[in-house]
């Protein structure tokens, strides 16, 4: 299944009808077939359609096409954007487990060693606990008698763990500039380094012009933390992750984004639009920037996607935290494109409000997904900057 990001034009899901591409999917008696997927299952690429409607299909297929051996999809955009959105913003604390979810122990860590290695193990912990707070289809158990997986985290190879547990060694944290294992400074001492250098970015990029009080260095706390955060996790857990030649501005690209949303809704406020009508009454049609359909489709209605995605494979002890790393490097860049490209707030004139209100719906909730998938990573929000 492939997903065009920018070639709005192809379609918005597309898939190969070449049946041999399938032949695993289907039992052993059909391994012989050789043709198109759509015969070998007796069904026209239209009925899709029809089922998405009969089906209320939160994304509902508006058209189906069939070119060079592929199937394109294309939805009905009007009203996925009234079903994402009524979805997400239905649902403030996320989407609830299946009925049966798989238990998950996660054994604490028991370390002395204070080095970046180690606290990228303790992150990872923490993540993944939040992670399992929000899936669907796993829950985590605070006494290893009730798990169904037991996961012990550690730095150290030669740990020995429990038959039947599944054991994660975090990648070595290496020193950008030697290639060697990090371990001079504490994780503390690089945390207050991180801060200083955030500091710098805040102030000549981004132009903050605070005075230097505890509420700035409170947010430059944060900036820090988030920068160390996405620095330790951007790769995936089991690799060596090379730290301290990275330029502090991801983690404040990501949070400068995050004052820009809770600005923009702020200042909705403060300028005393008429507020916006009920989701059911908007008119989503006029969200026609191509940004706000990717921001729909790739961000807002996949985040659930995400989210189990990065633990599909725990019970063999494979993890994928990083995957909310991309998420929000790539959620930020659209977001920053559209902000740059679109001015959200217009005029408070009558004939603007329309498109202004649905505007503002779609923020909102690009906010609550954008803060729900902060707090995974362990991150606060900014609401200046």
């Amino acid at each position: 299944m492939r997903k065009p990001n920018e070639k709005l034009s192809q379609g918005d899901f597309s898939f190969p009808t070449d049946f041999r591409i399938w032949r695993d999917c289907f039992p052993e008696e059909y391994k012989n077939f050789s043709g198109d997927l759509f015969t070998h299952c007796a069904i026209k690429p239209e009925e899709i359609q029809i089922k998405s409607k009969e089906g209320c299909w939160n994304l509902p297929v508006e058209k189906v096409e069939v070119i060079k051996n592929r199937c394109i999809i294309f939805l009905d955009r009007k009203e996925t954007f009234r079903n994402v959105l009524l979805k997400v913003m239905n649902s403030p604390e996320g989407i609830g487990r299946e009925g049966s979810p798989k238990r998950v122990f996660m054994e604490e860590i028991s370390s002395d060693s204070q080095t970046l290695t180690d606290f990228r193990g303790i992150l990872l912990r923490k993540v993944l606990v939040n992670i399992l707070g929000r899936s669907r289809k796993y829950i985590e158990v605070h006494k290893r008698d009730n798990a169904d997986v037991t996961c012990v985290i550690t730095s150290k190879s030669s740990t020995e763990v429990v038959e039947g547990d599944v054991k994660i060694l975090p990648g070595v944290v290496l020193d950008s500039r030697t290639g060697k294992k990090l371990s001079k400074h504490t994780w503390t001492e690089c945390l207050e380094q991180k801060m200083k250098e955030c500091e710098l970015v805040a102030r000549h990029r981004y132009g903050f012009r605070g005075p230097g009080d505890s509420q700035a260095g409170k947010m430059f706390e944060v900036l820090g933390t988030a920068t160390m955060t996405l620095e330790l996790l951007e790769a995936k857990p089991t690799s060596p992750v090379a730290y301290g030649g990275t330029s502090s501005r991801g983690g404040a690209f990501i949070l400068y984004n995050s004052a820009r949303m809770e600005t923009l809704l702020e200042q909705f406020k403060a300028r005393n639009f008429p507020e916006a009508p009920p989701l059911e009454e908007i008119d989503f049609s006029l969200l026609s920037e191509p940004e706000e359909w990717i921001l729909l489709l790739n961000f807002i209605a996949s985040e659930e996607w995400m989210i189990e995605k990065c633990i599909s494979e725990i019970e063999i002890g494979r993890v994928s935290p990083h995957l909310i790393c991309s998420f929000l490097h790539n959620f930020v860049t659209i977001f920053s494109a559209y902000y740059r490209r679109v001015q959200i707030l217009t005029d408070n004139r009558k004939h603007l409000l329309k498109t202004l209100h649905a505007r503002i719906h779609l923020l909102r909730a690009l906010r609550m997904i954008f803060n729900r998938t902060l707090a995974l990573l362990d991150i606060q929000p900014v609401a200046k900057m």
